[in-house]
C-alpha cells in the first residue's frame, strides 16, 4: 500500500500535546476526505503495517486520508487521562483536522467501543464537515452499559476503568476488588478513592448523574448517517436499540443497523460452540459505507432505515424495521416439573432453592454462544424445558417474563436465562435480571410478589424438533451477586443465604414472533 504518514503533536487549549498520526493515499491528489479515530488502546490503530489495521489500509486504498490519535495520557500523548472525558479534545482536535493540508471538508468518523464513546462525545453539536460515521458496539447511555433493572454488570466494568488509569495508579491490588462494600473498590485498589468511577457504583437508577452525561444528547438530534454495528452477546444492546429507537426519523431512514452472532466486537467469537455462519465484518466494510454516503447511492451489506439482523439457530441474515410489536406471540406456561408447557396450571406449585451468595457455581458464560450445563444439574438453579416444537418459529424482539417469587430475606435477586435447544444441546441466547427492592423497596420477606420483566431484544429461530429452556436462579451472568440484605447493593457489608422461592401459579414466557 503506497501511502505518506506524518506523525505530529495536536496541542490542546490547555496546553496538552496528543501524539496524532496522518496516513494520506499516494494518489496523486492532495486533498482527501478523512476519517478521524481516537483510541487509548496502546494495541490499537498504532501502524498499518499488520493485518489487524486492515480497516486502515482500506480506508486508505480508498482514497481517505486517516487520522489517529492517542486520546489524553494514553501511549505517546501528554497528560492525565480521565475515562469518559472526552469532549473538549475531541472538539478541538476537529479544528486542527481542519487545517491539515490533505482537508477537503469532509471528515468521517469510526470507531468500536470507547472509540466510538469518544466521538459521541461531542456529536450532539452536529460538527458541520462530519459527513458520516461507523458507530461499533457502543451506547450514547452509560447506565444502559453498567446496570439493568439496578443490577450491576460487572462491578461498572472496574478492570477497563483500572487500565484506563493504570498510569496515574501503577501499584493497584486488584486481588482486594471484589470485597464488600464494593463503594469502597477504588480506595481499596489504589490508595484512595475515584469519585468518578465509584459514582458509577452509587448511582443504581437512571437519574441526573447519567442524563448529564454529553454523550447521552449525541443521538437525538443527528443529522449526519450513522452505520451501527452491534451484537447479540454484548452488555450495551438495549442501549444501542435505545439509540435507534430515539434517532430522528429523516437520519434513521439514511443509517443502518446491523446485529451479528457477536459479543463485544463484530467477528463470530472463537469460544462460540454452536455451528454459526461466518459473520465476520467484511474487510471493505467502513470503505463501503462512507463510499455510499459520499456517492449518494445504496449501502451494499445492508439496507438503511432498517435492523439488519442475525437470527440466531437458523443460520440466516434478515431485514426488519425497529421499534416494532410483534402482531403474534407464543406464550409457554411454567409447571411444577421443570416444562414449559402450552397451557397454564391452576394449582400453586412452586419450587424452593438456596442461595449462598458465598458459595456460587459459574455456569453462566457470556459474550459468545455457550453450551450450557444439564437442566437442573447445578445447586439454586431451576430449569424449564420445552416440548419439542412440531413447526420452525422464529422471535424477534423483548421477550416477556411474568412470575410471582418470594424470599425469606428483605431483598435478593431474580435471574432468568433463555436458551435454545437443538441436537441434544443446549446454546445460550438472552438474559435479564432484578432485584426485590427494584420491584419493592419495602419488600417484607415472605410476600409473594410479581416480577414482570422483558428481556433486552433478541432474534432466534427454533427449528421442528427443537426447543427451548429457561433458567431462574438468584445470580448470573456478570452481574455482582447480591448479598441478601436490604441496602444499596454498594454499601452493604455482609452477606446472608436466602431460601427463595418460584409460584408457578400464573407463571409464564412470552415470545414475539416474527
Amino acid at each position: 500500500m503506497d501511502s505518506k504518514v506524518t506523525e505530529k503533536y495536536f496541542v490542546m487549549p490547555d496546553g496538552v500535546k496528543l501524539y496524532t498520526r496522518i496516513i494520506e493515499p499516494c494518489d496523486g491528489k492532495e486533498k482527501h476526505p478523512i476519517v478521524f479515530v481516537r483510541t487509548p488502546y496502546a494495541d490499537a490503530l498504532s501502524g498499518m503495517e499488520n493485518d489487524k489495521y486492515k480497516e486502515i489500509e482500506q480506508l486508505v486504498k480508498g482514497g481517505y486520508a486517516v487520522v489517529t490519535q492517542h486520546t489524553r495520557g494514553k501511549i505517546k500523548s501528554e497528560g492525565v487521562c480521565i475515562p469518559y472525558v472526552e469532549r473538549d479534545d475531541g472538539l478541538a482536535s476537529l479544528e486542527q483536522i481542519r487545517q491539515l493540508p490533505c482537508y477537503n471538508g469532509e471528515i468521517y468518523l469510526y470507531g468500536l467501543s470507547y472509540l466510538s464513546s469518544v466521538h459521541l462525545s461531542y456529536l450532539d453539536t452536529n460538527p458541520y464537515d462530519i459527513k458520516g460515521a461507523v458507530i461499533d458496539i457502543q451506547t450514547d447511555n452509560m447506565y444502559f452499559r453498567n446496570y439493568r433493572n439496578g443490577c450491576c454488570y460487572n462491578w461498572c466494568n472496574y478492570i477497563w476503568w483500572l487500565n484506563m488509569i493504570w498510569e496515574q495508579y501503577p501499584d493497584q491490588k486488584r486481588e482486594l476488588a471484589e470485597i464488600r462494600p464494593y463503594k469502597d473498590l477504588m480506595k481499596r485498589v489504589l490508595g484512595e478513592d475515584y469519585p468518578l468511577y465509584t459514582n458509577n457504583l452509587l448511582n443504581d437508577t437512571y437519574n441526573e448523574f447519567w442524563k448529564s452525561n454529553p454523550m447521552t444528547r449525541a443521538i437525538d438530534n443527528l443529522k449526519i448517517p450513522v452505520l451501527f454495528t452491534e451484537g447479540w452477546y454484548d452488555f450495551y444492546t438495549e442501549g444501542m436499540f435505545s439509540m435507534w429507537e430515539r434517532m430522528p426519523d429523516t437520519t434513521r431512514q439514511k443509517s443502518a443497523f446491523i446485529v451479528g452472532p457477536w459479543g463485544h466486537d463484530t467477528v463470530v467469537g472463537k469460544n462460540a460452540e454452536h455451528p454459526l455462519v461466518n459473520g465476520d465484518i467484511p474487510e471493505d466494510f467502513y470503505v463501503e459505507w462512507f463510499n455510499s454516503i459520499r456517492e449518494k447511492r445504496p449501502f451494499k451489506y445492508a439496507k438503511t432505515g432498517k435492523v439488519n439482523y442475525y437470527s440466531l439457530g437458523s443460520g440466516e441474515w434478515r431485514v426488519t424495521e425497529y421499534p416494532t410489536v410483534s402482531q403474534t406471540t407464543k406464550k409457554l406456561w411454567f409447571a411444577g416439573d421443570n416444562r414449559l408447557t402450552a397451557s397454564p396450571k391452576t394449582n400453586d406449585e412452586k419450587i424452593t432453592y438456596t442461595y449462598n451468595p458465598e458459595e456460587r457455581v459459574d455456569c453462566f458464560k457470556y459474550l459468545d454462544i455457550y453450551k450450557a450445563n444439564p437442566a437442573n444439574s447445578v445447586d439454586g438453579v431451576i430449569s424449564f424445558e420445552s416440548e419439542a416444537f412440531s413447526e420452525e418459529v422464529s422471535f424477534y424482539g423483548e421477550t416477556s417474563w411474568r412470575m410471582d417469587v418470594s424470599s425469606d430475606c428483605e431483598d435478593t435477586a431474580f435471574f432468568m436465562r433463555l436458551y435454545l435447544v437443538e441436537d441434544g444441546e443446549t446454546y445460550n441466547i438472552t438474559e435479564t435480571i432484578t432485584s426485590l427492592s427494584h420491584i419493592n423497596p419495602d419488600y417484607i420477606p415472605g410476600e409473594k410478589i410479581t416480577i414482570d420483566l422483558k428481556t433486552p431484544p433478541c432474534a432466534f429461530t427454533v427449528k421442528k424438533g427443537s426447543g427451548i429452556r429457561v433458567d431462574i436462579s438468584s445470580y448470573g451472568g456478570k452481574y455482582v451477586p447480591h448479598a441478601n440484605v436490604k441496602g444499596h447493593w454498594a454499601e452493604v457489608t455482609e452477606t446472608k443465604i436466602a431460601n427463595n422461592t418460584i409460584h408457578l401459579d400464573g407463571a409464564y414466557i412470552e415470545l414475539p414472533t416474527e
